[in-house]
């Protein structure tokens, strides 16, 4: 799944380049745009499983700065399934320069922060 946005000068530090950790967001959005696509949303998830995904590792390498006004096209592709964990392979690219490679794991839990099931229904629609 490809996702793109625009750096605004906002993401940006003195120098005119992303600040590290804003990146980090940029990685989030593409994930959760990955979830719109497969016909869910994070409050749906909530309501109707009491499901929450969060974010236990990431490993990301910094290749190349991204820089103000930049249009960088997010890669997100699901690299490993259980029935409480995705891993994400994420690329950030400017035009075809690869600037960001991250793998990302996140897990399913529930309100009480326990460890639950992702639902088979989108186990199901989840690509690897």
């Amino acid at each position: 799944m490809n996702f793109q946005t625009k750096v605004y000068y906002e993401d940006t530090d003195a120098t005119g380049r992303v600040y590290h950790s804003n990146y980090l967001n940029y990685l989030e959005r593409a994930r959760t745009e990955y979830i719109y696509n497969l016909g869910y949303n994070h409050n749906a998830l909530f309501k109707k499983y009491d499901l929450y995904f969060v974010v236990k590792k990431i490993n990301i390498d910094f290749k190349s700065s991204a820089k103000f006004e930049d249009i960088l096209n997010i890669k997100s592709k699901v690299l490993e399934l259980t029935k409480y964990k995705i891993i994400f392979n994420q690329q950030i690219l400017r035009n075809e320069m690869l600037l960001i490679e991250a793998e990302v794991v996140i897990v399913s839990i529930n309100s009480m922060g326990k460890l639950i099931k992702i639902p088979d229904e989108m186990i199901n629609k989840l690509e690897i």
